[in-house]
């Protein structure tokens, strides 16, 4: 199957290139370098002139906090709205899948069971919003759609100088250089690992049975919050370094966020447990500890 990444050298990105080429798939990937996504003329040329039978978009606004400054705000809503919309219309035109990335954050986080993929979004921040949108507009343009909401993802750093660093990076560095941690125990949701994401979304696309529509892909296990989550790190790692729990106002930011939106996945297998995915990801990449 011939395949185009956008977003290819991200956090998610490069893992979903690597499990593509793996499976044997040709697999074009393009970065920020390579294509301009938020240009709709260029980003539909080639869609339509490469022809592949799957679209994978990895690309999008992450910045949570920076969404909420005005400047800022239309560039989040065209990565994230805008040109999934176009790849979408093009997708349709040429017959191809098409997969896209969504997240908790559509989610206010008022319901203590969690939330199901037909679960009615109602997002809090601004970058919640163009995360709605993008979904809502790839839903009305139709055709074999999958749009994959997941959660707090952690894996390998990303090649792209955009890329982010994930929480459990940020944790493995200030246990190092601290001499003690303050962490929000606080926004419970379900942390998981770009790989086993990868492999799930690549095997969802490959099935001609999987029907079009929202997936929820995170590793299973219950909600934590983010001090839960480093708990969860520190103790399989042994890491002594004291810390403590704190309430989200000792770290104030602009956005408003769920306090927990707890993904449940109602459509497919669960991806396994967090704490084997952590296992896994701390083997395979024992240069990142």
């Amino acid at each position: 199957m011939k395949v185009i990444v956008l977003g290819s050298l991200g956090n998610l990105g490069q893992e979903l290139t690597r499990v593509l080429r793996e499976r044997r798939h040709e697999v074009i990937a393009l970065d920020r370098a390579d294509l301009d996504v938020t240009d709709a003329a260029a980003l539909t040329n080639r869609l339509l002139a490469e022809a592949p039978q799957l679209i994978v978009n990895a690309s999008a606004w992450n910045d949570v906090d920076g969404a909420e400054d005005p400047a800022k705000r239309p560039f989040a809503f065209r990565l994230n709205a805008d040109a999934p919309t176009t790849m979408a219309l093009a997708a349709k035109e040429i017959g191809a899948g098409f997969v896209h990335f969504s997240t908790d954050y559509v989610f206010d986080g008022s319901s203590a069971a969690g939330y199901a993929e037909n679960d009615e979004p109602k997002p809090l921040s601004a970058y919640g919003q163009s995360k709605y949108l993008g979904e809502r507009s790839i839903a009305g343009v139709g055709g074999r759609y999958f749009i994959c909401r997941t959660s707090k993802l952690f894996g390998p750093p990303g090649q792209s100088p955009a890329s982010k660093p994930s929480f459990l990076a940020t944790m493995l560095r200030l246990a190092k250089t601290k001499p003690e941690l303050a962490i929000v125990d606080e926004e419970v949701g379900c942390p998981t690992y770009t790989a086993d994401l990868a492999e799930a979304v690549v095997a969802l696309a490959e099935d001609s049975a999987s029907a079009p529509g929202i997936y929820h892909l995170v590793n299973d296990g219950p909600g934590v919050t983010w001090y839960g989550f480093a708990e969860e790190i520190f103790g399989l790692l042994g890491i002594k370094t004291p810390r403590r729990p704190v309430s989200a106002a000792a770290f104030p930011r602009a956005a408003q966020v769920p306090k927990s939106a707890v993904l449940r996945n109602t459509k497919t297998l669960p991806l396994r447990p967090r704490p084997e995915a952590l296992r896994s990801f701390f083997a395979e990449h024992p240069e990142l500890l």
